[in-house]
């Protein structure tokens, strides 16, 4: 079965990103995600997102558990799964420790609890037949959050750095491994690669080091770098960000990540060396039990304009039917 392929909205811009999810219909995505963090609710772009579309499958990539009781969101999401038409997957976290102190919020222990809230909305749903499930997906990143959510979940959503090959291999999929071991079927496993495309090489090559440097200023991600090449990366991006003052001026800091560290966790490229990268990367997931690749857009450093530029690019350059196209013409080229 061929891989998958999704555009995540990682981005605070609202307008641009809705008829870039048109653009990825119309490109052949099979999906788009929706974030969440301060300032942006997953739920309410993902509605946005099917009322402007209709065939393409929309999910939240993560809304967060602790901002909605789990009444709340059983019945917000079988709005948005009737108005989407069946095409809506729910996708839900407990947020790191640190977005919960912004919002006040309790979770603890954050795996268990989250378990607890899947089999709830499921129970709301399974009651009355006047609601309309839908899948559920949760975060792959720690062993013990992963072990739960394979127990229960529909699907995982492996975070952009959880799909280093020793991280992944030593933690992640022995963890689903034995959470999923009582189930039928394995759930869906969804990876989210932070992907940075432009004309200039070095530039895509420089907004990538900016994103990995934005998620290694956090001591939870550091994990993931253990017995490699890079676990001092971290320490160093932290004295960094540290000495930034409170602006983080993150493709400077991001200086810090080498070369074959940005290879392992993200796709950079020109539009015209993307589909060949995306081909071999591709090899490489689906070998791991891939299901689904989600192109994540580069942002942080950036403004709204030059977020939804990079998505533009990775919709033309990497759409199944654009890069189908492509490689028909090109067979034409050579043959």
């Amino acid at each position: 079965m061929a891989l998958r392929r999704s555009i995540v909205f990682a981005t605070d811009a609202l307008d641009a990103t809705l008829d870039l999810a048109v653009h990825a219909e119309a490109a052949g995505f099979d999906r788009v995600w929706t974030t969440e963090y301060v300032g942006r609710d997953a739920c309410v772009r993902a509605l946005a997102v099917a009322m402007r579309t209709s065939n393409i499958e929309v999910g939240t990539g993560v809304a967060y558990a602790f901002t909605r009781a789990p009444l709340a969101m059983a019945a917000l999401a079988s709005d948005i799964q009737k108005i989407a038409r069946g095409r809506f997957s729910l996708g839900i976290s407990p947020g790191t420790r640190g977005v919960r102190r912004w919002y006040d919020a309790e979770f603890d222990p954050p795996a268990p609890r989250l378990v607890q809230y899947v089999e709830q909305l499921r129970t709301i749903w399974e009651a009355d037949s006047s609601y309309a499930g839908a899948p559920l997906f949760a975060p792959a990143f720690n062993p013990i959050m992963t072990r739960h959510a394979a127990r229960v979940c529909d699907g995982l959503l492996l975070h952009p750095l959880a799909a280093g090959e020793v991280h992944f291999f030593e933690r992640v999929l022995p963890a689903m491994r034995t959470g999923a071991q009582q189930r039928e079927r394995p759930p869906e496993l969804v990876a989210w690669r932070v992907t940075s495309i432009h004309a200039d090489e070095e530039t895509a090559r420089r907004n990538a080091r900016g994103q990995l440097a934005f998620y290694f200023s956090t001591p939870s991600y550091e994990p993931v770098v253990a017995d490699t090449p890079w676990e001092d990366v971290p320490a160093t991006i932290r004295e960094r960000f540290a000495a930034s003052d409170g602006t983080p001026q993150w493709k400077r800091i991001g200086e810090e990540i080498p070369d074959d560290m940005l290879d392992e966790f993200t796709l950079t490229a020109t539009p015209e060396q993307a589909h060949g990268r995306l081909q071999h990367l591709q090899r490489r997931l689906e070998a791991q039990g891939i299901t689904e690749i989600g192109f994540q857009t580069v942002g942080a450093g950036l403004d709204d304009d030059e977020v939804a530029t990079n998505c533009r690019h990775i919709i033309d350059a990497l759409g199944p039917g654009t890069t189908q196209q492509t490689t028909h013409t090109e067979d034409q080229h050579h043959g």
